[in-house]
């Protein structure tokens, strides 16, 4: 077979555990689902779960870590929680493609997590840090706290309980240029 085709096999193998799941359960129909000939098959059979196992948790750390880098202030609120929150939202969410797909994920991971689904960033002033930090683009966003108040006490380690509520204009030109209002 060609190589293209167990290269594609490898990488569902690296980053999908139903793929590890069917070769592990039935190699005659994983082959048939990517195209391989037994002699592919016979080079990919023997390798052991364990090594595909901790390829993948490799490639979902590099994932989070571009994700933290991305909302460097939100990961920094969150803590620990933010990771893990990461990594179970990756679980579920491909990665995209493309030169912008760690922005984007960053984007969608930030939208997860504003739906409600993690368990990091659940205060107000940790959710408008986060839906700051996660716009990418040109927009205009209201937020109920002033976004430059969370993002100091984010810088400071302080506790965002006991942020006011004030509402900010946030306008977002491009290329990364911001104007923040307060609106009190």
């Amino acid at each position: 077979m060609p190589l293209a085709e167990v290269q594609r096999a490898l990488a569902h193998l690296y980053t999908d555990e139903n793929a590890r799941a069917r070769l592990r359960s039935d190699p005659a129909d994983f082959a048939r689902r990517f195209a391989l000939g037994p002699a592919d098959l016979a080079q990919i059979s023997p390798i052991p779960a364990a090594r595909f196992h901790a390829y993948a948790d490799s490639l979902d750390r590099k994932r989070a870590n571009e994700c933290m880098r991305m909302l460097p202030l939100s990961a920094r609120v969150a803590g620990p929680g933010f990771r893990a929150d990461f990594l179970r939202y990756a679980r579920t969410a491909p990665l995209g493609e493309g030169p912008w797909r760690y922005r984007d994920d960053a984007a969608a991971f930030a939208a997860w997590l504003l739906c409600g689904r993690g368990s990091s960033g659940r205060s107000g002033p940790a959710r408008a840090l986060l839906a700051h930090e996660s716009s990418f683009g040109p927009g205009i966003a209201l937020y109920r706290y002033f976004v430059p108040d969370v993002t100091r006490a984010a810088l400071h380690g302080e506790s965002l309980d006991g942020l006011a509520p004030r509402w900010s204009l946030d306008i977002r030109l491009w290329p990364g240029r911001r104007l923040v209002l307060r609106l009190t």
